[in-house]
């Protein structure tokens, strides 16, 4: 007898399973943050109402470099079964657990690695539940082949959060730094900002529309004033002559 389908939890309740691990890792000393589509569900409330709302399958978490085997005690104590395989050739930049209900947990280790590579290291200093906002931007528009879910995260990070600086904010100095190193990165987001922009004009309300289309402008300008590395320079000669991105398995 075939065992029945698993009902697909809400992102309410993904959302409460993620933060119950969060939290149990906290107590246990182990930074532990959320990102991913979730995570922009967990700080952009525009994410969690149409246009732009969407289903989320499961969810991602993130900890410091040299924290894995941490995070493997504290998933495999919380129920999460490891896929020993994958985890033993990958495990020192990811990891995927098994929830009870019947998802699968990614579990990045102090990197974000897909078209590029991002440094998340600095986002476990500070509290909360995700990475730092900037951060959970900056992971959905460095995806070259950018999908519409991802666009509508973009949006709502935007329509909630205001370029600037403290809590609260998308940070514009720690947006753009590693994007005033690295050419490739660069351009990708240089692009998803003007997709973004005709995203929100197509999806949003022209009141809204115009709020994520000024932001997304601002971080454009911030991106373009910004002091860049002799390597962007050397790059942006080459420009798209030569491939400037990967193209790895996708991490939702």
């Amino acid at each position: 007898m075939s065992e029945p389908a698993r009902a697909t939890p809400s992102a309410d309740d993904l959302l409460a399973r993620a933060t119950e691990l969060i939290d149990a890792a906290g107590r246990a000393g182990l930074p532990m943050r959320l990102l991913g589509g979730l995570g922009v569900f967990a700080v952009a409330r525009s994410a969690r109402r149409p246009p732009l709302s969407r289903a989320y399958r499961d969810f991602d978490l993130a900890v410091p470099v040299r924290q894995g085997p941490a995070a493997t005690r504290a998933m495999v104590g919380a129920g999460f079964l490891p896929d020993k395989h994958f985890n033993a050739l990958h495990g020192a930049r990811r990891m995927i657990f098994q929830a009870p209900e019947g998802y699968a947990v990614d579990v990045l280790i102090g990197i974000f690695e897909m078209c590029h590579r991002l440094d998340i290291q600095k986002g476990f200093s500070r509290d909360g539940l995700t990475i730092a906002p900037e951060d959970l931007l900056l992971t959905k528009l460095q995806i070259v082949r950018i999908e519409t879910k991802d666009l509508a995260d973009g949006a709502a990070l935007l329509l909630d959060l205001a370029p600037g600086q403290g809590e609260g904010a998308i940070e514009t100095t720690r947006f753009v730094a590693p994007l005033a190193d690295d050419w490739g990165f660069f351009h990708t987001v240089e692009l998803n900002l003007g997709k973004l922009r005709a995203f929100a004009d197509d999806t949003l309300p022209p009141e809204q529309a115009a709020v994520v289309v000024e932001r997304a402008g601002a971080l454009g300008d911030a991106m373009e004033a910004a002091g860049k590395s002799v390597r962007w320079k050397l790059r942006a000669r080459v420009g798209e002559r030569v491939t400037w991105y990967e193209m790895p398995e996708e991490i939702e």
